[in-house]
């Protein structure tokens, strides 16, 4: 393991080269004195980037949350991500210290403007702007591609289908972004810790949001609202499904529980749904 007290933490990046290793968190719970939890945070991060033989955590960042007995104790939460130290082969001063972060973390693909991309994928954003407009054609929004970005709006083309996990995590002052048309998933952490971000117009096409997409942040009313009604259809669905044995066996329509009456050529038609009897 690595000598932990070596290990440099920091809410900032490093002025050199490195490669991304993960990930890390570390916590302290149940602690009266903010100062004290912090500390015990610290080490519980630096534990966990010395196991993974890590030389620094950047990109730190904390949550304090109140417990809700009413002890005054809190949880403090440390997030970060964990590099490792690299030497480069032959430096280029016109490489930006955001290029040189990412290196080695992408093996494939390519660069556009300020994207890293592989396939249809977006793997990770290495520019400096607040304002960002996703390329045309990309598909997916890869895991961590904007972690810890210091970008205000972000604009996705129709063409994206699924946010996945972590994409834009620890985007503190992430406070627009515009959805995708066409998006069907938003994977889980996907907006984690966007403390910033006031509300969000979600696309018909949506099929599914994790119910930890948006853990951390601010109440969203329309993704609170989109999770209460799919666990009401859901719990829809398992009713109609629990429901078709005794519809069947009454000749009723087995998907609502309608009654069949007659078609065309002698097929007969459920009343309600319009589907034709298939049993």
């Amino acid at each position: 393991m690595a000598d932990m007290m070596s290990i440099t933490v920091t809410t900032l990046d490093l002025n050199k080269a490195y490669e991304v290793i993960g990930p890390v968190c570390g916590s302290s719970l149940r602690q009266s004195d903010p100062d004290q939890g912090f500390l015990g945070a610290i080490r519980e991060i630096r534990k966990s980037a010395a196991l993974l033989q890590a030389d620094a955590v950047i990109g730190l960042r904390q949550t304090a949350v109140p417990l809700s007995d009413g002890s005054g104790y809190f949880h403090v939460q440390l997030y970060g991500t964990a590099v490792r130290e690299i030497e480069e082969e032959t430096p280029d001063i016109n490489s930006s210290p955001s290029a040189m972060a990412i290196h080695g973390a992408l093996q494939n693909g390519r660069q556009e403007g300020d994207f890293l991309i592989d396939g249809s994928t977006l793997v990770r954003y290495i520019g400096q702007s607040e304002y960002v407009r996703i390329p045309d054609g990309i598909i997916n929004i890869g895991a961590e591609a904007f972690h810890n970005a210091r970008v205000v709006s972000v604009e996705l083309p129709d063409s994206v289908t699924e946010i996945r996990e972590g994409a834009f995590s620890g985007c503190e002052h992430l406070e627009r972004i515009r959805l995708s048309t066409r998006l069907l998933v938003i994977r889980k952490n996907a907006f984690q810790s966007c403390i910033s971000l006031s509300d969000i117009a979600l696309p018909a096409s949506l099929q599914e949001i994790d119910k930890a997409a948006f853990s951390a942040c601010p109440e969203l009313p329309a993704v609170s609202d989109f999770i209460r009604r799919k666990e009401a259809e859901a719990k829809d669905a398992e009713y109609l499904r629990s429901r078709r044995p005794v519809w069947r066996r009454q000749g009723r329509c087995q998907y609502c529980g309608g009654f069949f009456k007659g078609g065309l050529k002698g097929i007969k038609v459920c009343s309600m749904c319009g589907m034709e009897k298939d049993y």
